[in-house]
């Protein structure tokens, strides 16, 4: 028993030491494991495998096709058959050793005598007797090989084959699009993550402030340097700091669980991310010449009027002729004729063309729906380059916005922090109300916080910047 509460208590301990582990993340590892968890990813990976299917699919329309074929026919019962007999019309040999009809002639008119009939009457008649046929069906059996080789089908296997080509190439351009849309979503939650846990410590920061001006002002209301008003009013703003803290903390819960969501990992997961936010190069930042062309959407719809002319040629294969060959061996035996066998092995060869003449204009309505939805994607694509252009620009706007609001909120939070030292300094020396400090506090939390959301920005709108321009996959 006791034995038994030992291993249950060491199960419970190991239990708690499991769900408490950490895991180590740096941007880099939250993007592979992103990658790796994404379920897009995975549907891309999976169209890819099917287009490359498709292509050796098309290529084996180049190739002969072999194919074995066998029967077997079984009845009980032979199938007979009686021929009536009767009189046969007989030939002779003229000069040049030519059979010749052996007709009665008209001495006087030299033409054939013709019968009540209206048929010629001849000399002489054989006479046939009457026949039966007995058709032996028991174990009819024939097998064969074939060989069939496609000559020229219109340039349909040729157009299929570089369809198929395409196709790859489409499936790596929207792998390309959802990795770049993975990892700019991941960065967002990773530096979510980073800021609200950078503007935690700032609200701790500022409750330690407070903390240490309410017991300041504690001590003097004891000394009757202080009022109760002046203790209260210290006490209200470290009661908003706490809350502050309070509501910090439950933002960093919900980015943390954001970011697990993304990287694959469980809710309940406790992550630990050393990196914090800084000026870094931020000012090294710049916007490049950028084109269009490395978006993977650009990209996709031109792929998609390559595939429209594919389309219009695979239509026009349909009205052209068809050219194929195929040879064949092939065995017959088990058919018996009035009880005597027979067994044949025998080879055979053959050239067919088939050429379309009318099908009610069929193909050419496929030609002409194929041309329209080419020119649909043509259109598409003038409309898409301006947007992608206009994305482009917009990114690198905000990306210098962000730039300069980083300038702006470092500038504003050393004024702050001068303003606090001074209005600490001039409180304590009784030159200035409590009033006065306490808001110079709240200015520098402020300001510390806006200076947080401008270095967290700057993360992000590069990140876009890359998206937009299409670089984000390439670093």
């Amino acid at each position: 028993m006791k034995r038994y509460i030992r291993l249950t208590i060491f199960l419970i301990a190991f239990t708690g030491v499991v769900t408490s582990a950490q895991v180590d993340l740096t941007r880099e590892k939250c993007r592979e494991m992103a990658l790796e968890y994404s379920r897009q990813i995975k549907l891309s990976k999976n169209r890819k495998e099917q287009a490359l299917l498709d292509k050796k699919i098309a290529t084996a329309a180049h190739l002969p096709n072999f194919s074995a074929s066998g029967l077997y026919f079984y009845k009980p019962d032979a199938l007979e058959y009686s021929l009536d007999g009767g009189p046969l019309p007989t030939y002779q040999p003229d000069q040049n050793g030519e059979l010749q009809p052996n007709v009665m002639v008209n001495p006087q008119t030299g033409e054939p005598v013709m019968g009540s009939d209206g048929n010629p009457v001849f000399n002489m008649y054989a006479m046939m007797p009457d026949m039966n046929l007995n058709l032996g069906l028991e174990g009819v059996t024939s097998a064969g090989i074939q060989l069939e080789q496609p000559v020229y089908m219109g340039g349909k296997i040729r157009t299929a084959n570089k369809m198929a080509e395409t196709g790859i190439e489409v499936a790596d351009i929207n792998m390309e699009l959802k990795t770049s849309e993975i990892i700019a979503e991941t960065d967002e939650a990773y530096f979510q993550y980073i800021s609200v846990k950078a503007k935690k410590q700032a609200a701790k920061d500022y409750k330690v402030l407070l903390d240490s001006l309410v017991a300041s002002i504690e001590a003097s209301v004891q000394e009757g340097m202080a009022t109760r008003n002046d203790l209260l009013k210290a006490q209200v703003k470290k009661n908003e700091a706490i809350l502050m803290v309070q509501k910090a903390n439950s933002g960093l819960q919900l980015a943390r669980m954001n970011l697990c969501r993304i990287i694959g990992l469980p809710f309940e997961t406790e992550i630990a991310i050393n990196e914090q936010l800084s000026d870094g190069n931020s000012k090294t930042i710049q916007a490049e010449n950028s084109s269009i062309e490395l978006r993977p959407e650009y990209q996709m719809l031109t792929k998609a009027i390559e595939m429209g002319s594919y389309e219009e040629k695979m239509a026009r294969s349909e009205m052209l002729p068809k050219i194929g060959i195929s040879a064949g061996y092939n065995y017959f035996g088990g058919l018996e004729i009035n009880g005597q066998g027979t067994e044949e092995m025998a080879f055979s060869a053959m050239a067919s063309v088939k050429i379309p003449v009318f099908k009610w204009f069929e193909e050419r309505n496929k030609v002409t729906k194929a041309k329209l939805q080419t020119e649909a994607a043509k259109m598409k694509l003038e409309e898409t380059e301006k947007l992608l252009q206009l994305e482009i620009a917009q990114a690198q706007f905000n990306m210098e916005d962000a730039k300069k609001r980083l300038e702006l909120t470092q500038s504003a939070l050393d004024q702050a922090e001068e303003n606090l030292e001074t209005s600490r300094d001039r409180y304590e020396a009784g030159m200035e109300r409590l009033v006065d400090l306490l808001q110079a506090q709240a200015q520098w939390q402020e300001a510390k916080s806006n200076k947080i959301d401008a270095q967290t920005s700057v993360k992000l709108m590069y990140t876009k910047y890359l998206k937009a321009t299409g670089k984000l996959t390439k670093l």
